[in-house]
């Protein structure tokens, strides 16, 4: 209806109700139409957004990757001066470890040297002439090629694989992302990452192992430098007690029985209530009396080594006692078969008995 300011007639119009029914669904459909476009557009602004945050946070996952390789090049170099050390040690401590699965390398001009050597005879090199291949060498080796060339290692394709597959996941591409991952420049650089990742993976799992075979290397070593230290320890090296040697090792009349019998150790003449001390480190076997010996003591030094001490006056160990090289065990005597105050002194070997002065240094 149309109502004019002044008094004249009011028009009317009337409009068919399928026409205004139209208009409000043309306004309702221009609104909704609207509304999802604005929608889609914020969304668009937001993955906008987001790719732009993704690109700069794949930019630094390069160069972090690129930084943890440098960083694995320098831990290769650190391990290869290590190790190199480690087989220095094993050479100055003659504990060496020869793989016999694999040849000697030989330094060039070696072969001339031995050429003035009897063929037949055989050859003596020195522990610097001689190159040792261990399973750390072919290791870092590995560690040291390029992506190129570990692409085709089953290992690295697994790690891979698996790099990808997480990838994916996060797209939402479960299947069939071996094809799709092409089309979109996106998907396709992060999945350009899943190389990095497995190349880091792979070396990082390598340098590992190099790590866990060098550190047992390096066990060992230490092992036997402690056993050596402890066998350096049991070597009776000191002379039991301060006098003169009346008697060496060997054959000799006895003062009893006028025959030539065996003496198996050494007579030291010094007088009565004189220390004895320990040679080296071991535990009292032994520390009694015998109508032969008198009072007397044995001790174990272990590594078959065995000591005993003999005609003594006083005891001062007793059986299972732990002593260590200079401890006081006991006083020279007269005591037993002797015919005068002094110590008998015996070194034996695996049960053996052997001549004392090879092992005293003072």
């Amino acid at each position: 209806m149309v109502i004019p300011e002044k008094e004249k007639g009011v028009k009317s119009f009337r409009v068919p109700r399928i026409i205004f029914n139209s208009f409000i669904f043309f306004i309702l459909v221009v609104v909704a139409i609207i509304g999802i476009l604005s929608y889609d557009y914020v969304k668009i602004l937001r993955q906008v957004y987001e790719n732009r945050h993704l690109s700069i946070e794949n930019r630094q996952l390069k160069e972090q990757i690129q930084l943890f390789n440098m960083k694995l090049n320098t831990l290769t170099d650190d391990i290869e001066r290590v190790q190199q050390f480690e087989k220095k040690l094993r050479v100055i401590t003659g504990f060496k470890e020869v793989n016999q699965a694999k040849p000697l390398k030989y330094n060039p001009g070696m072969e001339a040297k031995d050429a003035d050597h009897d063929s037949k005879m055989p050859k003596e090199r020195s522990p610097d002439s001689i190159s040792l291949p261990t399973e750390e060498d072919d290791l870092i080796k590995e560690v040291k090629k390029s992506v190129d060339e570990v692409s085709q290692v089953e290992k690295f394709q697994d790690i891979k694989d698996l790099y990808e597959r997480k990838i994916a996941t996060n797209f939402g591409l479960l299947t069939g992302y071996s094809y799709t991952k092409e089309w979109n420049e996106l998907i396709k650089q992060s999945f350009k990452l899943a190389v990095s990742f497995a190349y880091f993976d792979y070396r990082f799992s390598i340098m590992r192992q190099v790590a866990g075979a060098l550190e047992n290397r390096i066990n060992g070593l230490d092992q036997y430098l402690l056993d050596k230290d402890s066998f350096l320890k049991s070597t009776p090296t000191l002379l039991p007690s301060w006098g003169w040697i009346t008697s060496y090792y060997g054959p000799r009349v006895s003062h009893y029985s006028d025959r030539v019998k065996m003496h198996e150790g050494l007579d030291v003449g010094a007088p009565i209530g004189t220390d004895v001390l320990a040679p080296a480190d071991g535990i009292v076997k032994t520390s009694s009396k015998t109508p032969g010996f008198g009072y007397y003591i044995e001790i174990d030094h272990g590594y078959g080594l065995e000591t005993l001490y003999a005609h003594n006056s006083q005891l001062i160990v007793k059986k299972g006692q732990r002593v260590k090289r200079g401890d006081l065990i006991a006083k020279t005597g007269n005591t037993g078969l002797s015919t005068g105050p002094h110590l008998h002194y015996e070194v034996r070997v695996n049960g053996t008995p052997v001549d004392p002065l090879y092992y005293i240094l003072d």
